[in-house]
């Protein structure tokens, strides 16, 4: 699997602290068969991580894991706080990007639904895309799932996590994954792992509970087939819900 959202990087912001933490991580994640893992560390006004110090992190870590004989392929970009999304200068935005077109905009519990057409204007204005990630976290959403549909036609894509659709965030953002999932509003599936003791990785039971309800074929397209597109910069054609 490729997950398309973790905090691997050390020393960044809130995921692993150390070098010797990331690695630990990196084993689960192989051993939760994740073999491609894009890093995100937060842009935000808590953690304004500069891309240069991401990259730096990026470089060490790759190091260790040659080093350790971990062979988890990784890549850089960040998790840019919705209130950046609207007002960071766009080049800034553009060098956190994935394959130079998508950026993961987080979603937070009290973003409203109008950040998602704001958001997508603002960058589709520079030919960048946003990710929405974990949008079922968001009350709007959990009120109207709807919220999603104007920016996915616009060619935005809604990124679930797996411990969301597992209940680690309580049952109304369970419900709300799996509503995503059901009325096919869902492009990707990731984790958004932060550390060996909390916020863990998930993926591969998350993968076989859709895998059981919806079949394997949605499994690989939200964990293998759109992820592959989204790290090659291609466009994604969402379906409508």
């Amino acid at each position: 699997m490729i997950d398309t959202h973790c905090h691997l990087l050390p020393g960044l912001d809130d995921g692993p602290a150390t070098i010797t933490e990331a690695i630990q991580l990196a084993r689960m994640m192989l051993a939760d068969g994740v073999s491609v893992a894009l890093c995100t560390p937060h842009y935000s006004r808590q953690f304004q991580t500069r891309h240069a110090d991401a990259l730096a992190q990026h470089e060490v870590l790759r190091g260790e894991l040659a080093a350790e004989g971990i062979a988890l392929e990784t890549a850089v970009a960040a998790e840019v706080s919705p209130a950046y999304a609207v007002s960071a200068p766009l080049e800034e935005l553009e060098l956190r990007s994935v394959g130079g077109r998508f950026v993961v905009v987080e979603v937070l519990p009290d973003s409203p639904e109008a950040v998602f057409p704001t958001v997508a204007e603002r960058l589709g204005a520079r030919g960048l895309v946003p990710v929405f990630a974990h949008p079922e976290r968001s009350r709007a959403v959990h009120r109207e799932p709807s919220a999603v549909d104007g920016a996915r036609r616009d060619g935005a894509l809604v990124q679930v996590l797996a411990p969301s659709l597992l209940g680690r965030w309580g049952s109304e953002v369970a419900a709300t994954t799996l509503t995503l999932l059901d009325t096919g509003r869902a492009d990707l599936l990731a984790s958004d792992a932060h550390g060996v003791k909390r916020r863990r990785i998930h993926l591969a039971e998350a993968a076989s509970l859709l895998e059981r309800r919806f079949g394997r074929g949605l499994v690989e397209d939200l964990t293998e087939r759109a992820p592959r597109a989204l790290l090659a910069g291609t466009r994604l054609h969402t379906s409508p819900p």
